[in-house]
């Protein structure tokens, strides 16, 4: 999470999940939907509900938990940080900061007392269509109740500006003194079960896997050192982003790519614009234990192993490091992960540095690269205490299961850093925006300020906001679960539906269960109707696990200006249609997306009107 990582130096979960059950008198969720998309935190949610802790819920869908907290403010999407300047803009005038822990442990607290100046709850209620009073109360109920811990998730990520809303988010946890402490902190909700692992053995493209920069000459030449290379052999360069893949193979810096463990023709943003760049792309490979909608297009498929037939170790979002037993053997070719990965690697020249006999040897690789996080970390360790926490540093050590008892953070000074955040009109006005204020309020050169907008406002032709969600029956892209019978004829047998407020059906003339058209200026999909109070007039909620109704067609490029996260989300126009142009349209999709064939509509450069599209 680079927001906590520029706040208070690491990105990570502050406290664990379990502390909330027994300790939280106050749980503050933004953004996040655990009852449907992560039962094992709703579970620990719902101890402290139970004991009587309080609960806030910031989100503009009404879930199972809206439904019961103490306060709901049901927002504008994409209006986070206007309402968390709001609540922090109580803390200021109702004389509600924890000044005692804001002078000893922070710094910057005058730029946000400054900026959110703008953002009293009279002015943010008018344009994020909440009660003025409703923010009062939450503000004064998270600054008061104590301890008090926030969860957050895709909901709070999935903008241009989620980096700065996580920043936020800090703001409001430090200003208070809400972390430091056995149930309180923050807890962002991963969205797989190794998340965590992956950012931390440096899966990102601009990190080691000890979290060091790769920009950091330093880091380098320790890595050199390590891996037994020359002096300059890594480059210091930052490498691609997913998100930047399908533009950087259209526009030929990429020639060959390789998907492992994962389905982007169902889950990544623009399905249309992914298509149609793995159709120019000279090589693509899929590691995988299914033939996905996405290995049904690469030229070569790897057969991986799945979670049974796997030994090896994970990161959950609460950075405890668990190890994973292989309980089954894998069928036919099917190879470890690991195993392919060092096998191409050889073959491609790799002549050390690839020579693994087993997973636990990777491991002990990684705890002499990164022995602050992972030195009291052998097997033997990790299996008799079912998992240790990072940072564990010993043998002697039991792991940090709450971080920052001690008020120091992994800052160079360990001190939390507090950034001004700005919620603007439009994309174009960020950058403008954020130069103004700070100019402003002369803000140092070194001091960051973020800034965000809705990424694509409603208009005429698209006048109906999507947002998208899951399931608690389906996982991901479904390639799992939807081969189980006993959820798709039985808990999900319902399938793929948008969910829609009576109002907006009423202005489309639309009954429940109805067939419908909807479109984006990326795509065209048809779906049921399903009419609801849950989510607000204006807004259309879908979930991406279905091939039949990939809400992802619709969906932008959009993607957070510095995380390069995707957003997810688009304006959408819809209308209502028969049976037979339902079928007709399921039928095209079932090629598209359960055939080897490469199909994509090209919106990026024919806009959508709902009519033919342009196929390729």
């Amino acid at each position: 999470m680079a927001g906590l990582a520029k706040t208070i130096g690491n990105g990570a979960a502050t406290n664990s999940f379990t502390e909330i059950g027994p300790h939280s008198n106050c749980i503050l969720m933004i953004g996040s939907n655990p009852e449907n998309g992560h039962p094992i935190a709703a579970m620990h949610i719902q101890r402290a509900l139970n004991r009587g802790a309080k609960l806030i819920v910031i989100d503009p869908i009404k879930t199972e938990f809206a439904s019961r907290a103490d306060v709901h403010l049901q927002l504008a999407p994409e209006h986070n940080i206007a309402v968390i300047n709001a609540l922090i803009h109580v803390l200021f005038e109702e004389d509600l900061i924890n000044w005692e822990f804001v002078n000893a442990h922070t710094k910057g607290v005058e730029y946000v007392r400054e900026v959110v100046k703008d953002y009293s709850p009279e002015t943010v209620s008018k344009y994020a269509n909440l009660n003025p009073e409703d923010i009062r109360k939450a503000a004064r109920m998270y600054a008061t109740i104590r301890p008090a811990v926030i969860t957050h998730g895709m909901g709070v990520t999935h903008f241009n500006h989620g980096v700065g809303a996580v920043c936020d988010i800090s703001n409001l946890f430090l200003l208070t003194g809400n972390v430091g402490e056995l149930g309180s902190g923050d807890l962002p909700i991963r969205g797989q079960e190794n998340v965590q692992g992956c950012c931390d053995m440096g899966v990102l493209p601009n990190i080691f896997s000890n979290l060091g920069s790769v920009t950091d000459p330093e880091q380098r030449a320790w890595f050199e050192k390590v891996w037994h290379l020359e002096p300059g052999f890594l480059s210091g360069k930052i490498g691609l982003h997913k998100t930047e893949v399908p533009d950087a193979i259209l526009d030929g810096r990429i020639h060959f790519f390789w998907t492992m463990g994962e389905n982007p023709v169902m889950t990544d943003p623009n399905t249309n614009h992914f298509l149609k760049a793995i159709s120019k792309i000279d090589m693509y490979v899929c590691q995988d234990i299914f033939l996905t909608e996405t290995s049904l297009k690469a030229d070569v498929v790897l057969p991986g192993v799945a979670s049974s037939e796997k030994e090896g170790l994970y990161a959950n979002a609460e950075r405890r490091v668990q190890h994973n037993e292989a309980v089954i053997t894998p069928p036919g070719d099917a190879r470890q992960d690991w195993w392919i990965i060092c096998e191409i690697a050889r073959r491609l020249g790799a002549k050390e540095g690839f020579n693994f006999k087993s997973p636990e040897e990777i491991w002990e690789e990684e705890r002499k690269c990164d022995p602050r996080r992972y030195g009291g970390m052998s097997y033997y360790r990790i299996k008799k205490h079912h998992g240790l926490h990072w940072p564990c540093p010993n043998e002697d050590d039991m792991g940090g299961q709450s971080l920052y008892l001690d008020k120091k953070f992994f800052t160079p000074d360990g001190k939390g850093k507090l950034i001004p955040c700005l919620h603007v009109g439009s994309l174009a006005e960020i950058e403008p925006a954020k130069e103004e204020f700070r100019k402003r309020i002369n803000l140092p050169d070194d001091w960051e300020v973020m800034a965000g907008s809705v990424d694509e406002p409603t208009d005429e032709n698209y006048p109906i906001q999507l947002l998208t969600t899951r399931k608690v029956y389906q996982y991901a892209g479904g390639i799992m679960t939807r081969r189980s019978k006993a959820i798709e004829n039985g808990g999900d047998s319902i399938g793929p539906i948008a969910e829609m407020h009576p109002n907006l059906t009423k202005r489309y003339g639309i009954k429940h269960g109805e067939f419908i058209k909807a479109w984006s200026r990326y795509g065209y999909i048809v779906i049921k109707a399903d009419i609801t109070d849950v989510v607000p007039d204006g807004i259309i909620q879908m979930t991406y696990h279905y091939w039949e109704s990939c809400c992802n067609e619709l969906t932008s490029n959009g993607w957070d200006l510095i995380a390069k996260t995707p957003t997810f989300k688009a304006a959408i126009q819809i209308k209502r249609i028969e049976e037979d142009e339902f079928l007709r349209i399921r039928a095209e999709k079932r090629i598209k997306f359960q055939t080897d064939k490469v199909i994509f509509d090209d919106y990026h450069h024919h806009p959508c009107t709902g009519d033919a599209p342009v196929v390729h």
